[in-house]
């Protein structure tokens, strides 16, 4: 999923964390909070230099936006993602899975929450479910009305999965809107996604 962004001669980490239920939403936010101040830590050793740029799609879209403010991050984009988590307590289908508290809805859905002043733009694609589409728009208002900085980036005629062939192409808007959050950006530049 990395090819657009390689093809511009960044470097890109993927982190990998425990899945619901085996974790609850708290852990799995703890768990990449450390895969962050890990590769804060590490990513020099490693040839790596840059701006940190966050993304993540669908669970990942919404995690990006639950870890913006990781001081290592620089700004992200949230692909395809659940910004309110109350509605997924009231589809036994996804909360059996997630097992979601009161508590967790409240400290992990970021249009509950203050927005983070860093750039965070938000994409979907258009052909998604009418409630994907509308948790984007809302929490970019949400964000909008806080003045806070980030693009709505919809993705025409895309899906919930199609939207990632994006990630493939150098030349894609999403690809093009990830390089654009670096700031000083050049070709070279290193900066991870």
């Amino acid at each position: 999923m990395a090819q657009g962004i390689l093809a511009r001669g960044w470097s890109a980490a993927f982190a990998g964390y425990t899945l619901a239920p085996q974790a609850s939403l708290s852990q799995i936010v703890d768990e990449l909070h450390s895969a962050l101040d890990w590769f804060a830590n590490n990513a020099g050793k490693h040839g790596i230099e840059g701006s940190l740029i966050l993304t993540g799609w669908s669970a990942g879209g919404h995690l990006t936006a639950c870890l913006i403010d990781h001081p290592a991050v620089t700004a992200g984009l949230a692909i395809s993602g659940v910004f309110d988590l109350a509605p997924l307590r009231d589809a036994p289908h996804v909360n059996d899975l997630v097992q979601l508290s009161v508590d967790e809805i409240n400290r992990f859905s970021p249009i509950r929450l203050t927005p983070s002043a860093k750039k965070l733009s938000i994409a979907y694609g258009t052909g998604e479910l009418p409630a994907m589409v509308g948790t984007s728009r809302a929490f970019n208002a949400h964000r909008a009305a806080a003045h806070c900085p980030g693009d709505l980036i919809p993705i025409p005629a895309a899906n919930h999965f199609t939207i990632l062939d994006q990630l493939l192409d150098k030349d894609s808007h999403l690809v093009r809107s990830i390089v654009g959050l670096a700031p000083a950006y050049s070709s070279t530049a290193g900066a991870q996604v």
